[in-house]
C-alpha cells in the first residue's frame, strides 16, 4: 500500500450517489411506519379503556343494591324477631365451644407453657 497516499487529490466529492429526493422519501416513509402504529395504539387503547369503563359501570349497576332493596320493612315484625335471633359467632368461639373439657384443658396447658406467649421484656 502507498503510504504517502494524499487526500488532498480526491478533493471533497463522495463517490456515491443517491436520488434528489431520497432523504425526503426516507423520511417519509419512516414516520409513516412509526407514527402511523402509534395512531392506531392510541385508538386501540381507546378503545379498550372506553369498553373496560362501560363493562364497570353496567356491573355496578347490575350488582348495586336498590333503594327499595336497602329499606327494612317496618310491616314486618317477624322478619326483625327473626334477624335478632340470629347469631353470628366468630368461627375460633364455634371452634372452641365444639371441643371436650381434655382437650380444653390441655390447650390451657401448651398456651401456659408457651415460651413465645409469656415471654417477659426485660
Amino acid at each position: 500500500m502507498n503510504k504517502d497516499f494524499d487526500f488532498d487529490h480526491i478533493g471533497k466529492q463522495t463517490p456515491y450517489r443517491t436520488p434528489d429526493d431520497f432523504f425526503e422519501q426516507t423520511q417519509r416513509k419512516i414516520l409513516e411506519q412509526t407514527v402511523g402504529k402509534q395512531q392506531r395504539k392510541r385508538k386501540l387503547n381507546l378503545i379498550v379503556s372506553a369498553t373496560i369503563a362501560m363493562a364497570a359501570v353496567l356491573t355496578g349497576l347490575l350488582f348495586a343494591p336498590s333503594a327499595e332493596q336497602t329499606q327494612p320493612d317496618a310491616a314486618a315484625p317477624s322478619q326483625m324477631l327473626a334477624i335478632e335471633t340470629k347469631t353470628t359467632a366468630d368461627p375460633a368461639d364455634k371452634w372452641i365451644n365444639e371441643l371436650s373439657d381434655e382437650e380444653l384443658e390441655e390447650l390451657v396447658n401448651f398456651s401456659e407453657n408457651d415460651l413465645f406467649i409469656n415471654q417477659t421484656i426485660n
